[in-house]
């Protein structure tokens, strides 16, 4: 009863302090969504072109859904999640009428909780209350207006803000600030909360005019947009790689394209001399990557991003010995990006390598006073207060499974003890992990493993990680000491691939292998499991499609070959990475046990039809059906079939039948039969005879055994199959899978 009436005077309360902060700029609200209310109600008067911004946020991790209505009561707007992983809601609205609104706080798929709601008239880009709004523009950009100019007088040592937010969806923006000789001092593509947004945090080192350019990535965006510029003196500009200072050795400018993706220099160090080598975009969507080479040949310096929130590069160096060193100026590989550069190489004080290192190695804070647990091998940093707090018991369970884990992946698979940090331990954070179980961040390029006396790696990196504190609104059914020992094998196992190759082109590798580690070192707390219907639901996508979700999902295909040749295949993959890239890190490996990719890749697609793991049961569904072939005559599927992929197509015929494959060369088709508890298992080729007497269930594969040109370059391919009478005898089976938990495909 006590309850109850509390929560009637918090709703009461709410309503009328929403209905006298109708003058304030900006307005706090907070809720509670209850069984008896689920829905909280607050109002606000709008002019029409006024900007407002509506966020709810929750400390208890609330999945929040916000609607906002116009003066008519119909709905202007909604949003769920502000961003994938993020459960809680964010509406930036543009007022068509003049009029009183009313924004609704409502639970996904009814969730209850309590919850706040930030109203800001204008755009809500972070800024602190301290803050000076410059100006704020609606824009729109098309194929005949590419980008739109804002010239803006700033003071020295100003916190200059410039931000983007799209109206339209997909609308990816850029920002870019000149000085007045038109140099480039900061550029930002996507800000890095998950949106396509940009925003620029700058500190103004001499007072003057200043431009900040508008545009979209690669300057083919079409949609509308705010841009918000202001002074905040407290927000938080990232460090000024231009201010440091040195004797220079040498400057550099020119261009980089399709024409020219890299140029190189020499520069020759003494024994002990610092280099500081820094890259900045001069012009276009250029992204930068810096590689340093020893007089060896092997790299000893590399930077993609130096951590400004700008494509540009930089690092520090401190050469070991004299020589003639190697410096590579090159375009990021998975960008066609193109632009003027700048290069400045300086001899620096040593010190410009710790402090650059202590940039990068504290990019994880956590929300309230550290706590730290020390084990053997670990250091665990973690917090009682705000929005990453947890308990010192969850810590020391969390501590203790990563001593665990660590120990299992090492000794009992295989692995070799990843990069350490100069204390000798690893490090590891809970934290709010923005709508993930976990994730791992390479924090210095290595590129020599210690632990591999006898193996020269040249992309060891050494990484830390972050284990969620709650597993909150994941949707888990499990618990979150069970979600937290599979995240810890998981997100160390990520460690220990960085320690062998931090940059393999085999991207697919990394998710799969870390998902296949799991079921492997923590039993009955895997997660694994749940991911793989993500592929069963679309077999025809080739192996190393970049659709979400298959990096995961595809970490039966480890579980295959270690199947096959035991779990040592999955160790030697990684092995070969260090020498190898890409397909050929497969290839290499495969061969060693001889077989190829496409052989591989076939046993495995017609094991998943077989669903013949040890963990099936906890599957949640069986391959996709392409479709039924049920009389002779041509048969064509919806779809098509990637490379690497397979369609499986059910056969409701009885007796023998020849099969005949029209299409690409690299289709073959492959007879599935289940009888006395077997999935026996027909090769076809490009056709022949299938007899389904005596089965109790029967279907075809069609199977892609093209390989993409690169990984994730995948195209798919049409097919017929003709149907006609037998010609001959069916052949023996060649191979056969366990059908203990096949369940047909669906």
């Amino acid at each position: 009863m006590f309850v109850r009436a509390w929560i009637f005077v918090v709703a009461l309360a709410l309503m009328t302090a929403s209905a006298m902060a109708q003058t304030l700029a900006d307005q706090h609200l907070t809720g509670s969504l209850t069984a008896r209310a689920p829905r909280a109600s607050f109002t606000l008067d709008l002019q029409q072109g006024q900007v407002v911004t509506l966020t709810t946020s929750s400390t208890e991790n609330l999945d929040t859904v916000l609607t906002l209505n116009g003066p008519d009561r119909r709905r202007v707007a909604e949003n769920d999640d502000q961003q994938q992983g993020i459960l809680s809601s964010r509406i930036v609205y543009v007022a068509r009428t003049t009029g009183r609104h009313t924004a609704i706080v409502s639970g996904y798929n009814n969730a209850r909780g309590a919850f706040e709601l930030d109203i800001t008239y204008g755009l809500d880009v972070g800024l602190s209350d301290a803050s000076r709004r410059l100006r704020e523009d609606r824009v729109a950009f098309s194929p005949r207006q590419t980008q739109h100019s804002f010239d803006v007088d700033l003071a020295a040592n100003d916190v200059f803000v410039a931000s983007t937010f799209a109206f339209t969806e997909g609308l990816d923006t850029t920002l870019t600030l000149l000085d007045a000789s038109g140099a480039t001092l900061s550029s930002n593509d996507d800000q890095g909360d998950g949106s396509l947004n940009s925003q620029i945090v700058y500190q103004i080192a001499r007072a003057g005019r200043y431009r900040v350019v508008a545009s979209t990535y690669g300057g083919n965006g079409v949609g509308e947009a705010i841009v918000s510029l202001a002074v905040d003196p407290n927000a938080r500009a990232p460090f000024n790689f231009s201010s440091i200072e040195g004797a220079e050795i040498a400057r550099h400018e020119g261009e980089l394209n399709d024409a020219r993706p890299s140029v190189e220099y020499t520069v020759d160090l003494a024994a002990g001399q610092t280099l500081y080598a820094n890259a900045e975009t001069t012009s276009g969507d250029l992204d930068t990557v810096l590689r340093l080479n020893g007089p060896d040949g092997n790299p000893v310096a590399l930077n993609d991003d130096r951590g400004d929130g700008s494509l540009n590069s930089a690092f520090a160096f401190t050469a070991p010995a004299a020589g003639r060193y190697r410096l590579e100026l090159y375009r990021f590989a998975q960008s066609n990006s193109s632009g003027g550069f700048r290069l400045v190489l300086l001899s620096v004080n040593a010190s410009v390598v710790t402090a650059l290192q202590e940039l990068v190695d504290n990019q994880v804070t956590l929300s309230g006073p550290v706590q730290t647990i020390t084990t053997q091998d670990f250091r665990l940093d973690y917090t009682l207060e705000g929005r990453d707090a947890s308990t010192h018991e969850y810590a020391r369970a969390t501590a203790d499974a990563l001593q665990e884990v660590l120990a299992t992946q090492v000794n009992r698979i295989g692995w070799v003890a990843p990069v350490r940090d100069r204390d000798g331990r690893y490090r590891a954070y809970i934290g709010e992990a923005n709508g993930s179980m976990g994730y791992t961040k390479p924090v210095e390029m290595m590129f020599d493993n210690a632990n591999t006396p006898n193996v020269r790696e040249t992309a060891a990196a050494r990484a830390v990680l972050v284990i969620d504190n709650d597993f909150r609104g994941m949707g888990k059914k499990a618990p979150p000491e069970s979600l937290m020992r599979a995240t810890a094998t998981h997100e160390l196992n990520h460690v220990i691939q960085f320690g062998y190759d931090a940059q393999e082109g085999l991207n697919w590798l990394y998710e799969s292998t870390a998902s296949w580690t799991e079921v492997v070192t923590v039993g009955d707390d895997q997660d694994a499991t749940d991911y793989v219907e993500t592929d069963f639901a679309q077999p025809e996508l080739c192996w190393t499609t970049t659709t979400q979700g298959f990096n995961y999902a595809q970490w039966t295909l480890l579980q295959s070959l270690a199947d096959s040749y035991g779990n040592r295949i999955v160790v030697n993959l990684w092995e070969n990475a260090v020498t190898y890239d890409g397909f050929e890190t497969m290839s290499r490996t495969l061969s060693v046990v001889g077989t190829t990719i496409p052989d591989a890749l076939q046993r495995w697609r017609v094991q998943n039809f077989a669903r013949a793991y040890q963990l099936a049961p906890r599957f949640t569904r069986s391959v996709a059906l392409a479709g039924t072939i049920n009389r002779n005559g041509a048969w064509s599927p919806r779809g098509r079939v990637q490379q690497l992929g397979a369609n499986y197509v059910a056969l409701r015929l009885q007796g023998a039948r020849t099969y005949a494959l029209r299409g690409d060369a690299n289709l073959e088709l492959v007879g599935l039969g289940k009888r006395n508890g077997q999935i026996e298992v027909v090769q076809l080729g490009r056709g022949g005879v299938f007899d389904t007497s005596g089965y109790e269930y029967a279907a075809l594969m069609v199977f892609n055994r093209a390989v993409p040109a690169t990984p994730g370059a995948c195209a798919g391919e049409n097919y017929s199959i003709n149907v006609s009478a037998a010609t001959g005898a069916m052949a023996p089976p060649q191979y056969n899978f366990s059908a203990e938990h096949f369940s047909p495909p669906s």
